[in-house]
Order: C-alpha cells, then structure tokens, then sequence
C-alpha cells in the first residue's frame, strides 16, 4: 500500500494554524511570527513533509500588484489614499487596483477571494464588515501580506488606527469651553471601529462635561441626507447650539438644513466637522474641523506594505494616526 502523500493541511493540522499561515510559514513569506514559523518548521519535520519545489518557485514570483478594499469610495479619505498609494507604488512598479464593497459582506468576500486566486502580492484594506467569521477566515488564509486601516480585526496583520475617541473628546470639550451645552452629534452608528469609538467618545465627553447626551442625528450611512431630521432638531424650542458632523456629503446635507432654517455659521449655530475637506475650508465662513494627518497615514502604509512585500519579517505591527483641532472660527463663544 502507497503511503499517503503528506500536504500542508497536514502540517497546518497539527501545528495548530490555518492552512494559509502554515504556507506563509514554510514559504518565509513576510509578517509571519518567529515563534509560529518554528512551530510550523517543526510540525513539517515531525511528519516527513516535503514542499514540492517547482510551486514553491511559482509562489515566488511577484504579480507586481496590490489590492485595495475599502468600504465606501464616496468617502473621500478612501479616495485620496488610494490615489497617493497608486501614485507612490507605481514608482516602484506595482500596478494598484481598488474595489468598493458599499457596505455588503458578499462583496467583500468575493474581492479577498479574487485578490487571492490573482496572487497579489499584498492587499490594504478597510472593510465595512470588521467581525465577520468568514471574511476573518479569509483574512487569516491569505497568502500574501494584508494591511487594515482603522479597523478592529480578529487576524494577525499590520494596520493603522485612527485617534477618535480622543478627538471627539478634544471637540466636545472646545465647545464646552466656549459655553455651549447643547451639542448635536451628527455622525453614523456603523459596526465598524470608528462609529463605535465616536458614540462612546461623545458620550464619556458629555458626560465628563456634566451634560446631557440629547437626541442623536445618525446617518444611515457615511453618504447619506439628514436634512430632514437635522432641520427637525433646529427648530425645537430648545435648539442645539452646536452641531458635530461627520464627512463632506453629511456636512453638506447639514449646512442645507442650517441655512434653510435662516439660521447663520457660527452666529446662531456653531459647526466643527468630523474629518477635513475643501468644503468645509472654503465654505464661507470657513469651517472648525478635526483634521487627519493624512500624509503621515499616506508614508505609513505604502512604507509599510511596501517592505513586507520585500521580505520584512516580524510580528504584525500597528500605528496611530491623530486628528488635529483646526480651529477656523465657525464655533461661537456664548460666555
């Protein structure tokens, strides 16, 4: 009887990781950890297994292509990250490719699928779906680096994270010093790290501050119209005098709102924006806004990816990227 050939499922199996760790193991792909390549060298040993040598020779290659995932590319942070990336990569010879996913989990899973069967040589992404079990199987068997912005991921892989709880905390308390003690949070409540992190931040801020939370404006989605519901809140008797608004289209549907309720920025309404744009620098007046150092989160990422796809090993690393106060006068002080 011919004794059965030992594969890497066998050599997964019995050190305890997926397959796809396994393989990234015995390939000395980068990311992978000291201790976790040992444990897997060693289960290989232990059960005679033999890589065959020419796919190993094949799985070597570059495809000199990246992959990007990201949520939503109405977001205009995703926009202008993928293209400096595009820009910074192609000087090195990699062609970069993008997909969005608009929030659905079938999406997603088919592009992590797709960028796997097309051999990328690594992926950044920032899924609408963080604690998905398949999507993180998926993750955890990729073959290739993987990078994460912003999120909170149950897999081993280098990522970036955003400051928003302290950042919220900074704008609730420069209204608060400035008097105002009805302050409207206008940002979505998604599954993903930062609407969890807003809510709870503004929340623990008021709080701190001896305030009531009052009745949250929550966008269906990052993209979505609150003018309705924010005209609504301004004109109940007890009106906020100042409004926390997320991104460029819900800022623009809250600025339609003030300004058809007559009001005026910042003489009857104060207004800080989540997350830097040309509308809110060049509206008039221009507005406060809580800015991301997105140069800094630019060289981090393509540093990063880039030198795990040459060959850097070590465990998985993550960063922190603040948001900066850019005070421009659209908050009025009430004291």
């Amino acid at each position: 009887m011919t004794a059965r050939k030992i594969t890497i499922k066998d050599v997964a199996r019995k050190a305890g990781v997926s397959v796809g760790t396994a393989s990234r193991a015995m390939n000395a792909a980068p990311g992978v950890m000291a201790r976790t390549k040992e444990t897997v060298e060693q289960a290989a040993r232990d059960l005679g297994y033999r890589p065959n040598a020419a796919a190993r020779a094949l799985r070597s290659r570059s495809s000199r292509l990246i992959g990007c995932l990201f949520s939503d590319l109405e977001n205009p942070l995703y926009t202008r990250l993928f293209n400096a990336l595009q820009d910074k990569w192609a000087e090195e010879g990699f062609v970069t490719l993008i997909t969005a996913s608009s929030e659905k989990l079938d999406r997603e899973v088919r592009a992590i699928r797709t960028f796997a069967e097309r051999g990328l040589d690594a992926i950044v992404i920032a899924p609408g779906n963080q604690d998905d079990p398949g999507l993180l199987k998926l993750l955890e068997d990729f073959p290739a680096p993987i990078f994460i912005v912003d999120r909170d991921m149950e897999t081993e892989a280098d990522r970036v994270l955003f400051d928003h709880a302290e950042s919220i905390q900074e704008a609730v308390q420069h209204l608060v010093h400035l008097g105002h003690r009805r302050i409207l949070p206008v940002f979505s409540q998604l599954a993903t790290r930062p609407g969890l992190l807003r809510h709870a931040a503004f929340d623990a801020a008021m709080a701190a501050a001896g305030l009531e939370v009052p009745e949250k404006v929550m966008p269906v989605t990052p993209n979505s119209s609150v003018f309705a519901e924010v005209k609504a809140v301004l004109a109940a008797p007890d009106r906020p005098t100042a409004l926390l608004v997320q991104g460029s289209v819900v800022l623009s549907s809250v600025l339609n709102a003030i300004a058809n309720a007559g009001l005026r920025v910042p003489q009857d309404v104060s207004l800080i924006a989540v997350g830097d744009s040309p509308m809110a620098e060049e509206h008039v007046p221009p507005i406060t806004a809580l800015r991301l150092e997105r140069e800094i989160l630019i060289d981090r990422v393509s540093a990063q990816v880039l030198g795990r796809i040459r060959g850097e090993r070590g465990p998985a690393q993550t960063s922190h990227i603040r948001y900066r106060l850019v005070d421009r006068g659209s908050c009025f002080d009430l004291r």
